[in-house]
C-alpha cells in the first residue's frame, strides 16, 4: 500500500485528484482508484469530494501525520543495505545542461577525497531523472527543481539560481527581444522539461506564440544551431552560452524568467558520497558563474 500512502500525502496537501495527477504523473482515474483502494482498506473515507476539489475528512487528518511516518520509515528500510559498509557505488542522474559546468569539476572534487568510491552518471530529463530516484534506481538527481510540492520522502538540495535569456545569431542586429521573436525562427527548448515548462508558461503569459522551428532539450546543441544562423532560442544562461561564438546574448528585460538546479536524494538514504558530492557542486557553481560582460 506504499504508492496508495504516496498519493493520500500528495493528494491532502493539493486538495486536487487533478493536481495530484499531474504532480505524479498518472491519470486522474488513476488517483481515484488508488484513493479507493486506500478508503477501502482502512475501512473509512480519507477525503470528502466536492466538485474539483477534495478535503480531508477527519479521519484523514487525524492519519497524516501517521502516513508521513510510515514513508519516512519505509524510505530508511530500503535505503539499509545500500548504506552497508564497502557500498562503494554512487549512481547519479543529471540533466545535460549542467554535466559540463557543474557534474564534471564536482566528480574531480569528489574523487579526491574519496578516491575509491565509483560514480555512475546517467543522463536524462528531470522529470524522467525524478521518477528513476522514486524507484530505487538512483541515489541523487541533478535537476531542476520542480514546478510541484515534493513528496515528503524526497528532499531538496538546492545548488544554483539560472535566469534565462535570449540567444540570436551575431549578425541579428536590435535589442528588442520580442520583435526579434516575432521575426526569426524559434529554436525551443523542449517543452517535457521541467525548465522547458517554465520558458511554455512565461510566452503563454506574454501572449507570444513564436515561429517554432526545432525542438530539442540538448542546451550546446541548441547554441550552435543558434550560431549556424539556424534561428533564436530563449535559454538558462549556463557557462556554455558566454563561450560559444556566433551568438549574440539578449537579457529578457524586466521580464525575468529563471530555474533553481539542484539535487534531489530521498530522506535516510543519504551516504557520505552524496554528501561530499553536493558539497562539490556548490563550490563548482560558484566557480562557473558565466561573465556578464557578454550580455547585450
Amino acid at each position: 500500500m506504499i504508492p496508495e500512502l504516496r498519493t493520500f500525502v500528495v493528494a491532502a496537501r493539493t486538495e486536487s485528484f487533478a493536481a495530484t495527477a499531474k504532480a505524479i504523473g498518472v491519470t486522474q482515474s488513476a488517483i481515484s482508484a488508488q484513493i479507493r483502494r486506500l478508503e477501502e482498506e482502512l475501512g473509512y473515507d480519507l477525503f470528502e469530494r466536492t466538485g474539483r476539489s477534495v478535503t480531508l475528512t477527519a479521519a484523514g487528518s487525524l492519519i497524516l501525520c501517521q502516513v508521513d511516518d510510515i514513508l519516512s520509515s519505509f524510505e530508511a528500510l530500503r535505503g539499509a543495505v545500500r548504506l552497508r559498509p564497502g557500498a562503494e557505488l554512487l549512481r547519479v542522474g543529471a540533466i545535460s545542461t549542467v554535466q559540463t559546468s557543474l557534474l564534471a569539476p564536482a566528480i574531480a572534487g569528489l574523487h579526491l577525497e574519496l578516491p575509491d568510491l565509483k560514480v555512475r552518471i546517467v543522463p536524462g530529463i528531470s522529470m524522467g531523472l525524478l521518477d528513476r530516484l522514486d524507484a530505487g534506481e538512483l541515489d541523487a538527481a541533478l535537476i531542476v527543481r520542480p514546478p510541484f510540492g515534493l513528496m515528503p520522502y524526497m528532499q531538496w538540495h538546492p545548488v544554483v539560481q539560472q535566469d534565462y535569456v535570449m540567444v540570436v545569431p551575431a549578425h541579428v542586429e536590435g535589442a528588442d527581444w520580442r520583435r526579434i521573436l516575432e521575426e526569426q525562427p524559434f529554436i525551443r527548448y523542449d517543452s517535457r522539461s521541467f525548465g522547458g515548462r517554465t520558458l511554455d508558461r512565461f510566452l503563454r503569459t506574454q501572449g507570444i506564440a513564436p515561429h517554432e522551428v526545432i525542438e530539442t532539450e540538448e542546451l550546446h546543441t541548441i547554441l550552435q544551431m543558434v550560431a549556424n544562423n539556424m534561428g533564436c532560442s530563449i535559454v538558462p544562461y549556463i557557462f556554455a552560452v558566454s563561450v560559444v561564438p556566433n551568438i549574440r546574448i539578449l537579457p529578457l528585460g524586466d521580464q525575468k524568467i529563471g530555474r533553481e538546479v539542484g539535487v534531489m536524494t530521498l530522506r535516510g538514504r543519504m551516504t557520505e558520497g552524496c554528501k561530499v558530492l553536493i558539497r562539490h557542486l556548490d563550490e563548482a557553481s560558484r566557480s562557473n558563474i558565466p561573465p556578464q560582460s557578454r550580455i547585450s
